[in-house]
């Protein structure tokens, strides 16, 4: 554990968390909805309030420890905006610790490094890393922008455990977009480094760009909506959750920018869109689920959750 090096804890962390997610699936339904699902579709038991009170307690008479636990361990849906508050946050705390030649981001990149050179693994470059960073910070600022300017949070909560994975993910994802960059980051501390932007960094770059406007449309075509309402225009015509659909193609595009050269992807990113591709798809195959309950499944017929042709 003394040689694990930060980009191994981090990748640790994304498998262990995908881990957790998959072994959850083997809960009972009201218990998985507990933990997993949000606004309408949580389970009404699991919602305390002065309108819950008694079918609360008739519920917790039979449901066993665990769903009484989740149903109680809750924190309001607005909470979900601490996910890009702490984004942009990190953010800026590795910006500046760049600049600044902090002394944390020199630990971490030092530790990181030695063991790159005792690998002989590929180390990405200095431009592909800076890209990568400024990209992520745009998605967290533009996501806390929807939060404040666009969405609609509900009045139901979500569970607490659903909110500490997601502060815990966005710290570690902080650490992966940079952390394979280690050696180019100490090589810049000593002397300048060429900033050149390569093909590779220039199709990340797009990907990540369109991926993220085209989320922003689904979640400005999702505000609009009213409430309970199926969406249907767009790429809702074709995907359930298209917004999932494009959040994971947003960390493709950084997968492709930050990857290190003579490969395909950056390995830290690959492992952030593991947990990714897991988390959204258990809520993408819920939320048809629940669609197919209140509208009816033909409704559904034809349209895939998340990813095309596979899921």
């Amino acid at each position: 554990m003394a040689s694990t090096t930060p980009a191994e804890w981090c990748q640790a962390f994304f498998v262990v968390s995908t881990a957790i997610l998959f072994s959850m699936q083997v809960l009972p339904d009201n218990a998985r909805k507990a933990f997993f699902a949000y606004g309408a579709r949580r389970p009404a038991h699991t919602q305390h309030g002065p309108n819950s009170q008694a079918s609360g307690q008739k519920a917790e008479a039979k449901a066993d420890s665990l769903l009484v636990l989740t149903s109680y361990a809750q924190v309001p849906h607005s909470w979900f905006i601490h996910f890009y508050i702490v984004s942009v946050s990190w953010s800026i705390f590795w910006g500046w610790q760049y600049i600044s030649k902090g002394s944390i981001m020199r630990a971490m990149a030092e530790m990181q490094h030695r063991s790159a050179v005792g690998s002989h693994s590929p180390e990405v470059e200095l431009s592909a890393t800076l890209v990568t960073w400024l990209l992520m910070s745009c998605q967290g600022a533009r996501r806390l922008s929807e939060c404040l300017f666009v969405s609609k949070p509900g009045s139901s909560p979500m569970s607490a455990f659903h909110w500490a994975l997601g502060v815990a993910y966005y710290t570690a994802v902080g650490i992966s977009v940079w952390i394979q960059g280690s050696g180019a980051i100490l090589k810049s501390w000593v002397s300048p480094q060429p900033i050149h932007f390569t093909p590779q960094i220039i199709i990340g770059a797009a990907i990540f760009g369109f991926a993220g406007a085209q989320q922003n449309n689904c979640h400005r075509y999702l505000a609009s909506l009213k409430k309970y309402t199926l969406p249907s225009e767009g790429w809702f015509k074709y995907l359930v959750s298209p917004h999932y659909t494009f959040e994971c193609l947003v960390y493709v595009g950084l997968a492709v920018a930050a990857a290190p050269r003579g490969a395909l992807f950056n390995r830290s990113i690959l492992y952030i869109l593991l947990f990714v591709v897991s988390n959204l798809g258990a809520t993408a195959y819920g939320t048809k689920k629940w669609y197919a309950e209140k509208f009816g499944a033909d409704k559904l017929v034809g349209k895939w959750a998340m990813i095309p042709f596979v899921f």
